[in-house]
């Protein structure tokens, strides 16, 4: 046993070694063996040839299968299909087969889906015999038929598996064995439709069509024997032979009793005998027909009489009487001799005994635990030696007893032996039942006493009944939630119970008595029964049922702010025909949404609690938040059924006597505003229910008054003011709430109380009034109670007095009494109504209201102490209490008048180092004072009060306001102190860099925090502050008067040469710090400039200044302070002040800009590696050859290149360059090579780059929509190279290096984001400055200056050794121009930008440099030109100009014209021509907005003269059909009157829109006033501008031929004069007149009669009266006036 347990625990344990893989390949495996089964594996079907052929099903268990047969003609296979499915799991197999003789096929069912196959062998052979296969040979008459099977074999005794489908012929034959009789008298074949039994399906449609298959049934007639045949129908199996079975029919008879029986000696038993008719018992009396009894096999015990028998039998009435000890049997016995061999007859055995002991039983229950109230059946029985129960006869006597107290017993019930009692218990208890046997009494009516007297006793406990609660259960269907749990109560019994339930599928029950339900719908009925007695239980009947209905019962529906509410919910189920309604017991488990149609009155409580109560089943709870009303409305939806009810529910705020408290009291005559609040409101839906009373105890010593409330006060507060009429005490009950109703039969109702006190004053106080800051301390002086109360000597003080009664309570109004007030010193301080008083209310902090007297304390400016007393006079009421002449007269109060607290100093920046205390100073105030800061941390605050001041020692750097607050005296807002607590930033040196041998220049060091502060110098010492010199060229000498915020050394130049002085200091943390070193140079002042070099010397601050030159034959100075060079040499200027000069080397570039005979210069590049472009380019400036000075090289493509400069001098005799030279070159190499790549081009990471000692704060885009944090994961080659602050804040070190920088994104949802970049610290190698904005001109055009007027923005940016534009910078730069009156410029609104302004013409050198490196600068030239054409020099009045620019925006299109003055110049705005029109200045604007924006200056001047001219070759003539006769008229100087080139849209402006024209006006008339036809009949005159000639021509001077007068007209004309002059005159110089001499030429007409009339109206400007005559000449000649 040992080596195979140990085997089997082996192979276990190799089984759970297996691969996890080849375990669930095992697993699944044994799943399809163990799935994957047909019903049965061989089958074995008859041959016939008879259609109808017998069918045989095959069943697979699990899965689809598909049926194939390996021998057609011998089996087909048939797939069944249930429910309309596609999946068979069932085939039909039908014998096929056509010869007699055992063939054979397989069948194989394939699973679809695993390929699994299965296998059944199935063989068709030929019957050979027949059998009938029964359950039994015996049936009994009338009763239970009996089922009949055929069974066929083979030739080889195998059994067919299936007969179905087949005809048998079923019959009766004869009983060889029996009489002679009738075949159908014993049995008789029944169909199966005829009894109570379902067959095959087969089997009920072979019935159907009368035929009999392989099945029938028999049933008994009566007792005897028969035989049943049956033989195959179909006529191939003729030859087989019929198969019989014999069957016996019997009487379903037995005795009563039919067991055993055990008698005492003496005694008798009385049988009767009863059949089984039709499932029915009836009696059979004696004689019995059929049957006699018997005694049989007497036994005698051992010391019996042998000879003797045992018992006697009385065959009429069947009573057997037992004689002696021993035994025997009781036997039927058949009176037809050939039925007496058949078994099954009823027989027993009497066994007669000696009495052992007795024994109790009880019914029902058979438990000794009864139940009060219930009737129970007590058995006295009697049992032999061996425990045998013995027959209790009637002749038997047992004596009982049972205690009335406990049985009641039914005395008609008891049997005449006495061992079978009927009894009621009564109550509850334990009780003894006793009972003897005492005798049997025999048939000749002989007592005979037992001989040894039997007894027993039995202990009974009763109890009370068992009682389960509730009487039901009911549970909403649930199916897919929680189980409902319940825990079912009981009473009575003996407490030890176990549970049962009748339908487990609804409802399970627990030994303790719980019951689970709801997810199946049904009913069930649990029981209780009693451990003691099982038949004692209790009952409860629980459903599970469909919810139809759900309501809320009535409840308290107002409930206190704070508290809340627990809405009883019921849920029902409706039964559809009665209409009954069944309460839910619990239905806590289904969900329930809880809407409130106003939000914010109530919350749900704590989810809900959803709990069962007595009366609901489910409930939730909503606490009151805020005061009012909302409709409440719980819903359930399940099982797609939605239900709902609503309420309303009120939520009130905490009834509270508000004011007073507690107690009020009042002085005589005095009233109190007695306030509540809160309490319940009336109900929105009964609001007449609402009540609200105060009641009083003593209702003649005060008098009540309601207050009615404006509509600006609080709905729920309730004030009563209450007035004293007689000194006293009593309590005030205020009670509110509503009346029940049947909308809310259990309303709120809210009292409270308060007591109300009227007595007399004992004693008075005056104190200041202290306004306290919001979260400050009271002022401490009240508490002190001193003497000398400190109030404000600069603004008055209100004093407030407060009255007290004999205990030292403060009096809530005192108003009845009269008060005097009066000061010691008004100098100092006075009243102005010394008797009057303000009664102000005020809260001292318990929340009660109480008003005090306030009067105001004038003060005049003026510190000093003054004593204020207050007088009581009396009651201002007349009938005042007798006993006021002991009540005090007075109260006194001493005042110290000071001025307001001041922090010194107010402004300070301390050094951030643990050996600093600062002391701020508190000066005057009152003493008392709270010191605060708006910032924690930075400093640590310590107020020593003895010494009136502030110690703050630094802790970490970080700017505060240091609050000072007065807590003792009236001031308008806290004294401050503005603090900056700062480390080291930077240390400055301030010197003139440039000494002269033997002169002394001053030294500033200065030391820097944060924001650019300075430093005092009483830090210097903590920060070990020292200047160093790097040679000894110079020396230092510290000044003994030094200002606050520097140290001031004096430093004397010794020896010509250069030097470097830095500064040096250490922070708390030992860092070093040095500042930027100043390069000092010891020579002689002088100023270098190259031949013909101008610079502009600038003074600041700027003053009238002289300068002069000792020899201006090497230079000279004009009135703008330019300097120009002469000659090669050393120039000294002589000035009242010294300037700001000292070029370095990096500032020669101005020397080539600022010639008067420029250089040009010339680059070119070897290789093409890259393009080089001016500095300009990327505003698409073309600049001319002599200012690109400066180059930008862009890199194209890896290699090596070279660039070559030379300049050139364009005059030789200026003697630019030394050694006469004419042109000067250098060439520099360049290298280019490709930038490391890590990815593809495309994918390149990017890398931050700064400079050392910089700093950079990170913005992402991710900040405020979630938590962004940094940190530097890696440093090379030390941590020194970058530091972050955890918020994004980048420091770079001193040291160059690499750094790695993870910035991490904590997404609200969840979800984080990390990103990694580089940074690089390196030093900066050179800048560059760039311009905006881009210029765009027209296409062909170019640009080569700035426009003037135009605003440009330089942008310096930073690059590295390989061209790596930097992130940030730090370096401070300087600016410089050659002069300063070209270009306006100063710093722009971001970091290292610059606005310039171009505001005149001409080229100006922009310089920038770093002092710190001389040689990273960067220069640019500005030109500024004109930009708006043509030239406007010598503009007169009636000039037309049309502007032009080459300017255009980024789309190419125009900008839009403005003029300054347009009654000067007037212009089309949109194509930017004008017409000089009056004399003055005027400024032409061209804007492209967003872009650029250039000006014009037009001067207009007066006319001068007027020109006229026409051509020679036209004449004055009235010939038909001649052409217009022109005069050309001009102004001004130049002869020319259209300036510029004019567009086609500005010729049609000219034309529609200006009208030149219009500033003529012409008049012609005759020079002979003798003539009475005017001018105007003849001529007619008009004016235009002509655009061919330039000028504006007077071109409608023409003939009319009027009439007849038309030979006189001109008859006259060349009698007066061959010759005629017509005058012009300008309309502006009429005293100006040229005349021009016009020949006019008659031409002969036919003269025609008829009146001048005529057919033309002249203009409207045209005169129709002549000028008045200016010279005689006029009034003889024709004259045009213009």
């Amino acid at each position: 046993m040992t080596g195979s347990g140990a085997a089997g625990c082996q192979g276990f344990r190799l089984f759970f070694c297996l691969p996890l893989h080849r375990l669930l390949l095992l697993l699944l495996f044994l799943f399809e063996i163990l799935a994957n089964k047909l019903n049965v594996p061989q089958v074995l079907l008859p041959f016939g040839r008879e259609p109808g052929r017998v069918p045989f099903v095959l069943e697979a268990q699990r899965g689809c299968y598909t049926w194939h047969s390996t021998h057609h003609d011998a089996v087909t296979v048939e797939p069944l299909y249930e429910n309309g499915s596609l999946c068979s799991q069932k085939a039909i197999l039908i014998a096929e087969s056509t010869q007699p003789v055992r063939l054979s096929s397989i069948i194989l069912a394939r699973e679809i889906v695993t390929d699994h196959e299965l296998r059944c062998d199935v063989k068709v052979d030929v019957i050979h015999s027949i059998e009938i296969v029964s359950r039994t040979r015996e049936l009994y008459v009338d009763d239970s038929p009996l089922e009949l099977m055929v069974r066929a074999l083979d030739i080889e005794g195998n059994t067919f598996s299936s007969l179905a489908g087949m005809m048998f012929e079923w019959s009766i034959a004869q009983d060889n064995e029996s009489a002679r009789e009738e075949l159908s008298s014993k049995i008789r074949i029944l169909k199966y439709l005829e009894a109570e039994y379902s067959p095959p399906v087969y089997i009920a449609e072979m019935e159907k069509e009368e035929k009999q298959g392989d099945m029938i049934l028999v049933s008994g007639i009566r007792t005897g024997a028969a035989v049943v045949k049956v033989r195959i129908y179909e006529p191939f199996y003729k030859k087989v032979a019929a198969a019989l079975i014999r069957l016996l029919v019997l009487e379903n008879i037995f005795l009563i009793p039919s067991h055993d029986i055990y008698l005492l000696v003496g005694t008798y038993i009385k049988y009767q005998v009863a059949k089984m008719v039709q499932g029915r018992m009836t009696e059979v009396k004696f004689p019995l027909e059929h049957y006699t009894l018997e005694l049989q096999d007497h036994r005698v015990a051992r010391n019996g009489t042998p000879s003797e028998k045992v018992a006697l039998l009385d065959e009429k009435t069947a009573t057997v009487t037992a004689f002696q000890l021993g035994q025997t049997n009781l036997v039927f016995v058949h009176k037809n001799v050939h039925m007496r061999s058949v078994s099954g007859l009823p027989n027993c055995t009497i066994y007669v005994v000696e009495p052992g002991f007795l024994g109790f039983t009880v019914h029902p229950g058979n438990r000794w635990s009864l139940e009060v109230g219930q009737v129970y059946i007590i058995t006295v029985e009697v049992f032999d030696k061996s425990s045998t129960k013995v027959y209790i006869s009637d002749n038997l006597r047992i004596s009982y007893n049972f205690l009335n107290d406990y049985f009641e017993e039914q005395r008609p019930l008891t049997t005449v032996n006495g061992s079978y009692h009927v009894v009621k218990a009564l109550k509850d208890g334990v009780v003894v039942i006793n009972a003897s046997l005492t005798s049997i009494i025999h048939q000749n009516k002989n007592i005979q006493p037992i001989k040894c007297l039997i007894k027993h006793q039995q202990e009974v406990k009763i109890y009370f009944p068992i009682k389960l609660t509730p009487n039901f259960l009911a549970f909403p269907h649930h199916p897919m939630g929680m189980l409902y749990r319940y825990k079912v109560q009981v009473e009575g019994g003996s407490g030890n119970f176990t549970w049962t339930s009748s339908n487990e599928t609804v409802v399970m029950v627990t030994t303790k008595g719980v019951v689970t339900a709801g997810q199946v719908r049904g009913n069930s009925t649990v029981l209780a029964r009693d451990v003691q007695n099982p038949f004692r239980y209790g009952e409860i009947k629980i459903y599970v049922l469909k919810l139809k209905k759900m309501e809320l019962l009535p409840f308290h529906a107002d409930v206190e702010i704070g508290q809340f509410i627990e809405i009883p919910i019921a849920m029902y189920h409706v039964n559809k025909e009665t209409k009954e309604a069944i309460a839910f017991t619990d239905c806590s488990h289904l969900s329930l949404d809880l809407n409130m149609d106003k939000q914010g009155v109530f919350t749900l409580f704590k989810e809900g609690i959803q709990r069962p109560g007595s009366r609901h089943c489910s409930s939730t709870h909503i606490a009151a938040k805020s005061l009012g009303h909302t409709l409440v409305t719980v819903s359930v939806t399940e099982h797609e059924e939605y239900l709902e009810s609503s309420a309303t529910f009120a939520a009130y705020e905490p009834l509270k006597a508000v004011d007073p408290v507690e107690v009020a009291l009042v002085t005589w005559q005095s009233v109190k505003e007695v306030v509540f609040e809160g309490g319940p409101r009336p109900w929105v839906l009964e609001p007449s229910r609402f009540f609200l009373e105060l009641s009083m105890e003593k209702m003649e010593k005060i008098e009540v008054t309601e207050v009615r409330l404006p509509a600006k006060r609080k709905q729920n507060q309730y004030i009563y003011r209450v007035l004293c009429l007689d000194l006293g005490e009593q309590v005030l009950t205020f009670r509110i709430g509503n009346h029940p109703g049947v909308l809310n039969p259990s309303p709120a109702v809210e009292v409270v109380q308060v007591r109300f006190i009227c007595a007399h004053p004992a004693s008075m106080s005056v104190t200041p009034v202290y306004k306290v800051p919001a979260g400050a301390q009271p002022c401490p002086l009240p508490q002190h109670n001193k003497q000398l109360i400190p109030v404000s000597s600069l603004r008055d003080t209100v004093l407030e007095l407060a009255v007290f009664d004999q205990h030292r309570r403060k009096f809530d109004n005192f108003s009845s009494l009269m008060i005097e007030w009066k000061s010691s010193n008004e100098t100092l301080a006075h009243f102005e109504d010394y008797k009057s008083v303000e009664m102000v209310a005020k809260d001292d902090g318990g929340g009660q209201t109480r008003l005090h007297g306030h009067q105001i304390l004038q003060v005049h400016q003026i510190k000093g102490t003054v004593l204020i007393g207050v007088n009581f006079v009396g009651y201002s009421e007349k009938k005042s209490p007798k006993e006021i002449s002991n009540l005090p007269r007075s109260a006194a109060v001493e005042l110290l008048l000071v001025d307001d607290v001041t922090v010194l100093p107010e402004n300070a920046t301390i050094y951030n180092h643990p050996d600093v205390k600062e002391i701020f100073s508190l000066v005057e105030g009152s003493g008392y004072f709270l010191v605060n800061s708006n910032e924690q941390d930075i400093v640590i605050i310590t107020y020593m009060e003895a010494e009136s001041s502030v110690q703050l020692v630094p802790v970490h750097p970080g700017s505060l306001t240091l609050e000072v607050y007065d807590l003792c005296l009236a001031f308008l807002g806290p004294a401050t102190a503005h603090l900056s607590v700062s480390d080291i930033q930077e240390l400055e040196l301030d010197l003139i860099d440039k000494v002269e041998i033997g002169k002394t220049v001053l030294v500033t060091v200065r030391v820097l925090g944060s924001s650019k502060r300075p430093f005092r110098n009483k830090y210097f010492r903590n920060m070990e502050l020292k200047l160093q010199l790097a040679s000894a060229i110079v020396t230092l000498t510290l000044m003994e008067e030094q200002d606050e915020y520097s140290e001031n050394y004096i430093l004397r130049a010794i020896t010509i040469g250069q030097t470097t002085l830095v500064a040096i200091a250490r922070d708390k943390m030992g860092r070093k710090f040095t500042s930027a070193p100043r390069q000092i140079e010891v020579r002689k002042l002088e100023m270098t400039l190259i031949p013909t070099n101008m610079m502009q010397v600038i003074l600041k601050p700027q003053s009238i200044i002289h300068f002069s030159i000792s020899n201006q034959t090497v230079a000279v100075v004009n009135r703008r302070d330019k300097l120009q060079g002469r000659w090669l040499v050393q120039l000294v200027v002589h000035g009242t002040k010294p300037p700001e000069w000292g070029l370095t080397f990096a500032q020669a570039a101005f020397k080539l800009l600022t010639l008067t005979n420029p250089l040009t210069l010339a680059s070119q590049s070897v290789r093409i590696t890259g393009v080089m472009l001016h500095v300009l380019y990327n505003v698409f400036l073309q600049l001319p050859p002599e200012n690109n000075f400066a180059m930008v090289v862009h890199t194209r493509a890896a290699g090596r290149t070279s660039i070559k400069v030379t300049v050139r001098c364009m005059n030789s005799s200026s003697g630019q360059f030394e050694g006469n030279f004419l042109e000067l070159s250098d060439e520099v190499q360049i290298l280019v090579f490709e930038k490391l790549q890590l990815f593809y081009p495309e994918c390149q990471p990017e890398q931050i780059l700064m400079p050392m000692n910089s700093q950079l704060k990170l913005h992402t885009n991710r900040e405020g929509a979630a938590f962004v944090s940094s940190r530097v994961l890696k440093c090379f080659p030390n941590s020194s190279v970058i530091e972050e602050d955890g918020e994004g804040l980048l420091k770079a070190g001193s040291i160059a290096g690499s750094a790695v920088l993870e910035v991490t994104s904590i997404e609200p949802f969840g979800v984080n984001q990390t990103t990694i970049t580089g940074i690089q610290v390196a030093p900066v190698t050179y800048l560059r400055m760039s311009s905006q904005p881009k210029l765009y001109t027209a296409q062909g055009r170019t640009l080569s200056a700035f426009p003037l007027g135009m605003s440009l923005t330089f942008i310096v940016q930073f690059y590295n050794s390989i061209g790596e534009k930097f992130h940030t910078h730090n370096t401070q730069l300087y600016l410089a121009l050659n002069r300063d009156d070209l270009l306006l410029i100063g710093p722009g609104n971001r970091n290292y930008t610059y606005m310039a302004q171009a505001v005149n013409r001409g080229v100006t050198l922009v310089g920038l440099w770093d002092r710190r490196h001389p040689g990273m600068a960067d220069y640019i030239p500005v030109a500024v030109e004109h930009a708006i054409e043509p030239d406007t020099k010598l503009t007169f009045v009636g000039d037309v100009i049309c502007f032009s620019t080459h300017l255009v925006s980024q789309h190419g299109e125009p900008g839009m014209w403005m003029i300054s003055a347009d009654n000067i110049l007037q212009t089309d705005t949109v194509t930017g021509v004008g017409v000089a029109r009056s004399p003055g200045t005027a400024t032409i604007f061209h804007d492209i907005p967003g872009l650029v924006k250039t000006y014009r200056e037009v001067v207009v001047n007066a006319s001068s003269r007027l020109m006229l001219s026409y051509d020679l070759k036209t004449y004055l003539t009235n010939t038909p059909n001649s052409t217009v006769f022109k005069l050309f008229i001009t102004t001004g100087r130049n002869g020319v009157n259209l300036k510029g080139s004019c567009t086609p849209n500005q010729a049609l402006a000219i034309k529609n829109e200006l009208l030149p024209e219009t500033l003529m006006l012409c008049h012609v008339q005759f020079s002979n006033t003798l003539l009475d036809i005017p001018a105007s009949k003849v001529f007619h005159v008009y004016s235009n501008f002509s655009m061919e000639k330039d000028q504006c021509e007077d071109s409608s001077i023409f003939k009319q031929f009027i009439g007849s007068y038309q030979i006189l007209l001109f008859t006259l004309f060349v009698v007066l004069a061959s010759t005629a002059f017509i005058f012009l005159a300008y309309n502006a110089f009429l005293n100006k007149i040229q005349t021009v001499p016009v020949v006019y030429v008659p031409t002969p007409g036919t003269p025609q009669a008829g009146s001048y009339t005529s057919t033309y109206s002249p203009p409207s400007f045209m005169s129709p009266q002549a000028p008045v005559a200016q010279s005689r000449l006029q009034h003889w000649l024709w004259s045009i006036r213009h």
